[in-house]
Formats: structure tokens, sequence, C-alpha cells
């Protein structure tokens, strides 16, 4: 079952659903990370691990943003997006190889991605590797103190495999502190569910 889906095809009542879903979570996203973690004009952005990259088409209209760009290992996934929005700046890549230099983004990101990765630490290691001197880097994740802490029992179900791991919030700051990054703002989103951790070079 592939997360980004829901389980169904773009068609299915089920993903339309999600779908509203992930827009709302999306937009509440972009409104924060414009706020925070976007400072200046013409700005650098990459969603590392975008799904169908709705938030990156977001970002884009912004006048701060010069460039918003997605990145997925899922072709179909990014492809849905682009049906979406033809202008969407697309590549199909692995987020625990980034194929950018180092340093070419001001803001590095995702939500509901690492959760999903057997090796979380090497997805947030390439993130702040190709963010900037100045930048920023924010993962957001499912909150184990949340409504979603029951999925430590069900891990090995098809839905404790959707949801992915639940992390404490020290889990996540030691993924973001371990590369010489320091916590600078955490968010607790979608009524609990995820907590993302924005942080820049210590």
């Amino acid at each position: 079952m592939k997360s980004w889906s829901f389980g169904g095809g773009p068609e299915s009542l089920s993903y339309r659903l999600f779908d509203r879903l992930r827009i709302f979570v999306n937009r509440s996203l972009v409104h924060y990370l414009l706020q925070h973690a976007i400072h200046r004009g013409r700005s650098r952005v990459l969603e590392a691990g975008a799904g169908p990259a709705y938030a990156s088409s977001l970002l884009a209209l912004s006048e701060k943003v010069s460039l918003a760009t997605a990145i997925d290992l899922d072709g179909e996934a990014l492809r849905q997006g682009k049906r979406r929005d033809p202008q969407l700046r697309a590549v199909i890549g692995d987020i625990r190889r980034l194929p950018f230099h180092a340093g070419t983004f001001d803001l590095v990101w995702n939500s509901s991605t690492v959760e999903h990765l057997e090796q979380p630490s090497a997805a947030v290691s390439e993130m702040q590797r190709v963010a900037s001197k100045e930048g920023y880097v924010f993962v957001g994740v499912p909150y184990r103190n949340g409504p979603l802490g029951f999925q430590r029992w069900i891990a090995e179900s098809p839905a404790g495999i959707w949801i992915g791991r639940v992390f404490k919030t020290a889990e996540i700051r030691s993924l973001l502190e371990r590369g010489g990054f320091k916590v600078v703002k955490t968010r607790m989103y979608f009524f609990y569910f995820f907590i993302g951790m924005l942080a820049r070079r210590a």
C-alpha cells in the first residue's frame, strides 16, 4: 500500500477523501514554512519525499520562492502531481541520495516521509547536506504521544505499515541534531497526529 495513495487509485473515493485531508495539512504547513523558514525573497525550496507534491505547487506561487522542487522515488506520485500542476518542477530520485550539490537549497523539508524508511537518519543527513549554510530543514512525522501512538502495537499490520513508525519528541530532535543542526521550533499539527521540527545549522 503506497502511503500517498491511501490504497486506492486517484479515481477512487478513498483517494479523493484522503487527498482533501492532505490538501488541508499541506496548506497549513506551507503557511507555517513561509512564516518561519523563508525569510527572504528568491528562496530555493526542496520538498524531499514529496508524493504528489501539492505543497510544492503552493510554495511555487509565493513571491518569496524562486524555485520549488519536489523529489520522490515514486514516479507515479509525481506524475499525478504533474497532471494537477503542469508547471510542477519534479525530479524522480531517492531522498537518501539526493541528486543535488551541497548547499543548494534555502529550505529542505518533508512531512510524513521519513517514518517509512528503515534508516531515517540517512534521509535527514542528505536533507541537511543540500541545505545552504543559513538554510533550514523541517521534518514532520507521526507523533507517538498523539492519536497515532497506537501504531507501535500494530506495526506489522497493513494499517501499521501504512502509518509508518511513530516518533517521540526526543527521537526526531536527535535525528536533526546528529547532523550538527539546532532545533529552533517545534510544531504539533493536524490535531497532534504529527510533530514537526524546524532546524538550522548550530
